[in-house]
C-alpha cells in the first residue's frame, strides 16, 4: 500500500496517474454524448427545469442544487434539453475521476485504476442516472467527492481536505439530505470500531465546521421560516412507500451493476476482512449498514448509488493484486468482460435506439434471459421498455391535447385553471403550454407555491387517472372532454375533465393537499 507522509507533496502523487484517470473521465462523456437527446425530457427533468426558473434556497419536496444547475444551465446553454444535459454529463464524468483517484490513494497502480474506472463506466445503474438532469447524477458525485476528501486526509493529514469535505457535505446536503445516510451510517461504524487515532484537534474542525454551516444556512432559514416542510414531505411519504422488500432492492443491487457487481462486491469484501487496512474496516460496515438500510426500507437502487465508487475503488485495488498472478491476457479478458457486459445493456439504459427498436430489444432480451424486471413499473404493472423511459415520452402531446380542451368555452366561459396531483403533467403543461394556457395549479408538491391558496374558480379543468363514481361528485358538473392513450408513456390514461363548481369537499382536499407541504 503507498504510504504518503505530511511531508511529501501529494498534490503532485495525485497527478502522476493522470492522464490514465482523465482519460476514463473523457470515455465517460463520450459515452452520454452519443445519445444526449433521447426521446425528450424525462418527467423529473422538466419538473426541475421549470422550478429552476427562479432561484430558491428550497421547496417543499426537493433540495434545491438540482433547480440552480437547470439555472445555470439555461445561462450557459439555453433552454434546450442538450444544453440541461451538458453538466449531469460532466459532473458524471468527474465521478469517474474522482474514483480513480481514491483508487490510487488506496495503493493501486495502473491496472486497478483501470478495473474500477470500467466498473463504475459500465454499471447500468450509473450509465442509466449520469445523463439526466436529476439530483442522482450529483448525489453520486457529492458522496465521491466526499470519500475521496477522507481517504485524501488520511494519507496527509492536510487541512485543505477538511474544508473539501465540508464543501462536499454541505452541497451534498444541499442536493439530496440521503447523503446523511452515508454520514451517520459511517459516524456509528467509527464508533463501533473504537478508532480514536488520527482524529483532527477540534481547532482544525472549527473553521471547516464554520464553513458548513454557512453554506447550509440561507437553505436552514428557508426551512424555519417555512415551517420545516422537508419533514412533513418525509413523513408522507413514508405512510405511503413503507414497504419492507429486502429482496428486490438486492436484486437490483447484484443485477442492475452487470458484470461491475464482481468488482463491487471484492471491494465490500476487501474493506472489511484486509488486514492492512484497518484504518477503513469502519466505511466497510457504514457501506453494509447502508445497504441494510436502503433494503429494509425498499429502497430505489440510485438513493445509494454514491456509496459505489468507493467500493469500486477498493475492489479495483483488490483484483490488481490477485491478477498481478495471472498473466496479461487474463487481465485484459476480465476487464474486457466489464465492457461487453455494458454494451449488451447500453440498449437498456441509454436511449440509442428509437422506441420501436428499444421494444424489439427488450422483448428480445427477456425470451432469451427471462429476466423482465427492467421492464417493471413502480406499480407494480410491466410495460414494453423501462419506466424512465417511458417517462420520456409524448409530453408535447399532452399538451396539445390539452391546450384544445382549454380552448373550448363551456357553459360559464372557459376554464381559468388546469389542476393536476402529478407534478410531471403540471412542469410539462408550464414548460410547453404557450401564454393563452390557462394557470397550471397543483397542490401536492412545489409548484403550490405558484398556485393560489384555495379553489375560487367556478370552471376546472381537471387531469387525473381516476375513474368511477367518485369522480362525478367533486363538482356540480364534470364533463369528461378527452382521454389520452399514449402506449409506453407516463400519460396513458391520463384522463381530461372539465369541472363546472367544483363541490366544497373538493376544495376542502385541495386546501389540506397545500397545508401538508406549507404553513399558510
Amino acid at each position: 500500500m503507498v504510504n504518503i507522509s505530511s511531508s511529501q507533496d501529494l498534490s503532485h502523487s495525485i497527478w502522476r496517474p493522470h492522464l490514465l484517470i482523465i482519460f476514463f473521465g473523457i470515455l465517460k462523456l463520450l459515452i452520454h454524448l452519443i445519445a444526449l437527446k433521447g426521446y425528450g425530457y424525462h418527467a423529473d427533468e422538466i419538473y426541475y427545469v421549470e422550478l429552476g426558473k427562479e432561484w430558491q434556497w428550497g421547496f417543499p419536496d426537493i433540495s434545491p442544487f438540482v433547480t440552480w444547475i437547470a439555472h445555470v444551465s439555461n445561462l450557459l446553454f439555453g433552454s434546450s434539453l442538450t444544453g440541461y444535459r451538458i453538466l449531469p454529463c460532466l459532473f458524471s464524468a468527474a465521478t469517474v475521476v474522482m474514483t480513480g483517484y481514491m483508487t490510487y490513494l488506496l495503493g493501486g497502480k495502473r491496472l486497478a485504476i483501470t478495473i474500477a474506472c470500467s466498473a463504475i463506466i459500465c454499471s447500468p445503474a450509473f450509465l442509466a442516472t449520469s445523463y439526466l438532469l436529476q439530483p442522482a447524477v450529483f448525489d453520486e458525485f457529492f458522496w465521491t467527492l466526499l470519500s475521496f476528501a477522507f481517504i485524501a486526509y488520511h494519507k496527509s493529514r492536510k487541512t485543505p481536505f477538511l474544508w473539501l469535505m465540508a464543501v462536499a457535505l454541505a452541497l451534498g446536503i444541499l442536493n439530496k439530505y440521503s447523503i446523511l445516510l452515508l454520514v451517520f451510517s459511517a459516524l456509528i461504524a467509527w464508533l463501533i470500531c473504537a478508532q480514536r487515532t488520527n482524529v483532527p484537534h477540534w481547532k482544525k474542525l472549527l473553521p471547516p465546521a464554520l464553513v458548513f454551516l454557512l453554506i447550509l444556512a440561507p437553505h436552514i432559514a428557508w426551512q424555519m421560516e417555512q415551517g420545516f416542510p422537508i419533514f412533513k414531505f418525509t413523513t408522507e411519504v413514508a405512510k405511503t412507500n413503507f414497504d419492507v422488500d429486502p429482496g428486490d432492492y438486492l436484486l437490483q443491487l447484484f443485477f442492475f451493476h452487470g458484470a461491475s457487481v464482481a468488482v463491487w462486491s471484492a471491494g465490500l469484501i476487501f474493506l472489511i476482512t484486509n488486514p492492512k487496512s484497518k484504518e477503513y474496516l469502519f466505511l466497510g460496515i457504514a457501506s453494509l449498514m447502508v445497504i441494510a438500510v436502503l433494503s429494509v426500507l425498499k429502497g430505489k437502487l440510485y438513493y445509494g448509488l454514491g456509496l459505489f465508487p468507493l467500493l469500486f475503488a477498493n475492489g479495483g485495488y483488490c483484483w490488481e493484486r490477485m491478477l498481478n498472478h495471472f498473466k496479461t491476457a487474463y487481465q485484459i479478458m476480465f476487464t474486457g468482460m466489464l465492457y461487453v457486459f455494458a454494451l449488451l445493456s447500453l440498449p437498456v439504459v441509454i436511449p440509442i435506439f428509437s422506441v420501436t427498436g428499444n421494444q424489439f430489444y427488450l422483448s428480445e432480451m427477456v425470451r432469451l434471459t427471462g429476466f423482465s424486471r427492467p421492464l417493471r413499473y413502480e406499480d407494480g404493472s410491466y410495460g414494453k421498455i423501462p419506466q424512465f423511459f417511458a417517462d420520456m415520452t409524448d409530453w408535447e402531446y399532452l399538451t396539445t391535447r390539452v391546450a384544445e380542451v382549454s380552448r373550448q368555452p363551456g357553459t360559464f366561459g372557459k376554464a381559468s385553471v388546469i389542476l393536476t396531483n402529478d407534478y410531471a403533467i403540471a412542469g410539462a403543461l408550464k414548460h410547453y403550454g404557450d401564454a393563452a394556457l390557462p394557470l397550471v395549479i397543483s397542490a401536492k408538491n412545489s409548484f403550490l407555491n405558484q398556485s393560489p391558496k384555495s379553489l375560487d374558480q367556478h370552471t376546472i379543468i381537471y387531469l387525473t387517472k381516476s375513474t368511477g363514481l367518485d369522480i362525478l361528485l367533486i363538482a356540480d358538473q364534470v364533463t369528461l372532454m378527452d382521454t389520452i392513450y399514449s402506449k409506453n408513456s407516463h400519460i396513458n390514461g391520463i384522463r381530461i375533465y372539465r369541472l363546472l363548481f367544483p363541490s366544497k369537499a373538493f376544495k376542502q382536499q385541495y386546501a389540506r393537499d397545500r397545508l401538508m407541504f406549507v404553513k399558510s
